[in-house]
């Protein structure tokens, strides 16, 4: 035990020296207020990092199963560093969390578990609403910012990555979210950590083609389905799922599926996976590449949610860590 917590110890205080050192500069800004909440969002961006043209500029929501959670998170905030580092604007977001206080912690993340499936289609409906509001704020301040519109990322892990791709299908279903964001627009590409698509109907019905995605998650995940399953009216259409629709479509997409894993395919990616996000990012956006490719990655003994202190230790240790470790004008 003195040995995990002295190696956390170091993790922290070398993540916190490195970010000192950068040139960071990060702000803090109300993008709305819904039912009475001010929503807040954190933008990173490196201005000694040069980039030819606008930024593009990545989103990442955050998970919690929708009762927790918040975008101040030490290895969230790494996670975004990264991009930053590339000459990206990173956004982290909060948005309402529409099943706080009426759910169990141990409950959260299993959404198809849940007695009230109506209560959890609002909560996931109000989080990727919020999304598209923050991405309307966002595009509100292309020309101060110096952000490429058609290069806007959206990424999450469980609940964000759910976010993420309800709002991707609202875009490309006429959903009526849809309607907040500028006529044409389209997400440049999404990367999402174990989420899904719920709706209502019976299956997810594309009236256009959505934008690349990258589909990583646990093939034995029992939080977040991998596959699909219906729970009383509400369809749950898992990464697999949505992968098989997009092959018969033709839309280009990636899933990455880790087998034997569960649900901390909703964290890992935070850490490890950054040469398959990047390599992602820069084959099906920057260079528009059309393909479609499945990868299925099998470790030895699978990681799991068990052994979460040891994969993720930062994700643990971080939350409500403020950020002091960036320039704050």
């Amino acid at each position: 035990m003195k040995s995990i917590l002295v190696f956390l110890i170091f993790c922290l205080l070398t993540m916190d020296y490195a970010l000192a050192q950068s040139s960071i500069d990060r702000k803090t800004m109300v993008y709305a207020t819904k039912d009475g909440v001010p929503l807040e969002l954190d933008k990173y961006v490196d201005n000694s990092v040069a980039y030819p043209g606008k930024r593009p500029v990545m989103i990442y929501v955050h998970g919690g199963g929708f009762s927790t959670g918040s975008r101040v998170n030490a290895l969230q905030i790494q996670y975004g560093k990264h991009f930053v580092d590339q000459g990206f604007v990173t956004i982290l977001i909060n948005y309402r969390l529409g099943l706080k206080g009426k759910v169990k912690s141990d409950q959260a993340a299993a959404l198809q578990d849940l007695s009230d499936p109506a209560t959890t289609l609002a909560a996931v409906n109000m989080a990727s609403e919020d999304l598209i509001e923050a991405t309307a704020f966002i595009l509100s301040k292309a020309g101060e910012w110096n952000i490429d519109t058609k290069k806007i990322i959206i990424s999450g892990g469980s609940a964000g990555a759910i976010a993420c791709l309800n709002a991707e299908y609202s875009l490309c279903s006429g959903g009526v979210s849809a309607s907040r964001l500028p006529a044409g627009f389209n997400y440049a590409g999404l990367v999402s950590h174990a989420g899904l698509v719920m709706t209502t109907q019976d299956t997810l019905i594309w009236k256009k083609s959505p934008c690349p995605m990258l589909l990583m998650h646990g093939d034995q995940d029992q939080q977040v389905t991998f596959n699909s399953l219906s729970v009383a009216g509400n369809f749950y259409a898992g990464s697999n799922y949505i992968h098989k629709q997009l092959v018969k479509i033709n839309a280009s997409h990636w899933l990455y599926q880790e087998a034997g894993a569960d649900h901390i395919v909703a964290l890992k990616p935070l850490q490890y996976n950054f040469d398959e996000i990047d390599t992602f990012i820069d084959k099906f956006i920057m260079k528009g590449q059309q393909a479609v490719v499945h990868t299925i990655w099998a470790d030895t003994k699978p990681d799991s949610m068990q052994i979460m202190m040891q994969v993720v230790p930062l994700y643990i240790t971080g939350w409500d860590k403020t950020g002091d470790e960036v320039n704050k004008k």
